[in-house]
């Protein structure tokens, strides 16, 4: 029988993406152990987390506010608050993780807009849970030259990626699609930084994929 604040714990952990009951059993477990130091040195990471950091206003990347800073300022990422970036071109992916991965190609020196999700009717996500309006305003707003639909080359990717296209294809812009590099079904979460730069450099027009 589990004492109650460790029994507490193991749910809260299990609630954690990826973790199930083994996973959060031993994190729980190895938490026990730690110093107070330690376990203290998380929760106030954890705490930090949530007071500091958040969603960039442009993009919806990860942004931090710095301190001082009042909580009513619209916060900015490191990305769109730097000058030296293309403001020709938009990378648009999945969720914030997917602009790190990006980022460590070392090719791609442009913008990005982060979608938050794909689409799933099942769970009531579609064009306005992913804010795709706005999205249509950036891009009409901007200086963009061409837009790269990077959503995984799963179900709903393509169908993101096509209601995305559908969306943008009256404003002129050039849209491309990432191309080599993933597979069909493939997930661009688990692809490795070559196959991401592959899949960036061998992008083509939207629609000439497969002809």
């Amino acid at each position: 029988m589990l004492v109650p604040s460790l029994q507490k714990l193991l749910a809260a952990l299990r609630r954690l993406p990826g973790v199930g009951p083994k996973s959060a059993q031993r994190i729980g477990y190895h938490l026990l152990r730690a110093t107070r130091e330690e376990a203290t040195e998380l929760a106030r990471a954890v705490v930090a987390l949530k007071d500091r950091v958040g969603l960039c206003s442009v993009c919806g990347n990860v942004a931090e506010r710095a301190e001082g800073v009042s909580d009513k300022t619209p916060l900015e990422c490191p990305v769109c608050a730097d000058p030296r970036r293309d403001s020709s071109r938009l990378l648009i992916v999945e969720e914030p993780y997917n602009v790190e991965a990006f980022q460590k190609t070392g090719v791609y020196d442009g913008l990005y807009h982060v979608l938050g999700g794909l689409f799933d009717p099942l769970a009531g996500v579609g064009a306005v849970e992913l804010g795709l309006d706005a999205l249509a305003r950036r891009v009409s707003g901007g200086s963009f030259r061409e837009v790269i639909l990077a959503t995984s080359p799963t179900t709903a990717g393509e169908a993101t990626a096509s209601y995305i296209h559908e969306l943008l294809k009256p404003l002129g812009v050039t849209l491309t699609r990432i191309a080599v590099g993933l597979a069909p079904g493939a997930d661009v979460d688990y692809a490795d930084e070559i196959s991401l730069r592959l899949a960036l450099e061998g992008r083509r027009e939207y629609g000439s994929i497969g002809r």
